[in-house]
């Protein structure tokens, strides 16, 4: 009776040994899936590329050859790319951001970080509580900075998202001679499925054009300088135009039906404030200026807003209206928080 009980339970241990095997075949099998080792024959325009990069800033082809094929193709940054949370209604992404953990820590981030952001708003006119929601809109004050390896993300995007395979190709080339620059392995920075790096997740070109260095220690690093970043994220909008004490936006409260009429998708103020006074709108500005119209998804309707110049300039960080409503939206509630 004990070797009979002995041979079940043997068995019993050897059928679910064989089940737990079946299992991790078959994660397996649907992980590898989703990665596929890179063949420069499959992909001719990445040997393009680094005879293109050969020579530059001390890039040979061989090694980028060899960082090309070590890299990884994943479908489910291909996954990422196609859903971007940008897409929810305004009302769900909102959420995501402007909530009282981003809250907290936006105040947590300015007062441990007050003398740097009161150096970068004197120097760039940027109010601090705006390069703080930036920062914990993109990192959560750095804490997230992406888990993908940058090379894999770039040289999936580049050869299997035809879409924007030219855009990415460029980012490609951009983060290999960036990491020349600063002495970086491209092997192992890592950042978003996109390729944005640091704690302001910089795509490499813009790493390169507009990253600074704003603690003095020599060099721009947005992958620890939280100075640094700070610094970059002010210079990044004030490069693109942002106007000092000026407006970013306004709330329309009793919205006349007519503002149908005005709204735009569109990334641009391209609404003359003198057709908006016609609609008996109080605003800012002069009549010859401009300023967009823009409606939001919200919980209980139609929530309409007017975006200034410096509303617009902030959707040059992410290219959407929601991403940039809700860069002001928790750098309102920051900059609340932190008068209390």
């Amino acid at each position: 009776m004990i070797r009979e009980k002995i041979f079940f339970k043997s068995r019993n241990y050897l059928q679910r040994w064989n089940m737990s095997l079946i299992w991790v075949l078959a994660f397996g099998a649907f992980f590898w899936s989703n990665v596929d080792a890179v063949s420069l024959e499959k992909y001719p325009e990445l040997t393009e590329l680094a005879s293109e990069l050969d020579g530059n800033l001390g890039l040979r082809k061989e090694k980028i050859e060899s960082w090309f094929e070590g890299a990884e193709i994943k479908t489910k940054i291909i996954d990422a790319m196609n859903r971007p949370a940008e897409r929810l209604d305004w009302h769900r992404y909102r959420s995501l951001f402007v909530n009282t953990a981003s809250i907290e820590g936006g105040v947590k981030f300015l007062k441990e970080n007050a003398a740097v952001l009161d150096e970068a708003e004197a120097r760039y006119g940027i109010p601090a509580e705006i390069i703080v929601a930036i920062i914990g809109v993109e990192t959560r004050y750095g804490k997230v900075l992406g888990n993908l390896r940058v090379l894999d993300s770039l040289v999936t995007l580049s050869v299997e998202y035809p879409r924007r395979s030219k855009f990415f190709s460029s980012q490609l080339a951009h983060f290999l001679k960036l990491t020349a620059e600063e002495g970086l392995d491209p092997t192992v920075v890592k950042g978003s499925y996109a390729g944005a790096m640091g704690i302001p997740q910089f795509m490499p070109s813009s790493y390169r054009d507009y990253a600074i260095d704003f603690d003095d220690d020599g060099r721009a690093d947005l992958l620890n300088s939280v100075a640094d970043a700070i610094g970059s994220v002010a210079n990044y909008l004030s490069r693109f135009g942002w106007k000092a004490e000026t407006p970013i936006m306004v709330r329309i409260s009793q919205p006349p039906s007519e503002i149908e009429n005005l709204v735009t998708r569109k990334l641009t103020a391209n609404t003359p404030i003198s057709e908006v006074r016609e609609l008996e709108i109080e605003i800012l500005g002069p009549d010859d200026g401009k300023v967009g119209v823009m409606k939001f998804d919200g919980k209980l309707g139609p929530d309409y807003r007017i975006g200034h110049h410096n509303f617009f300039v902030i959707t040059r960080y992410n290219r959407s209206q929601n991403y940039a409503m809700s860069v002001y939206e928790l750098a309102e509630k920051i900059a609340a928080a932190s008068s209390n």
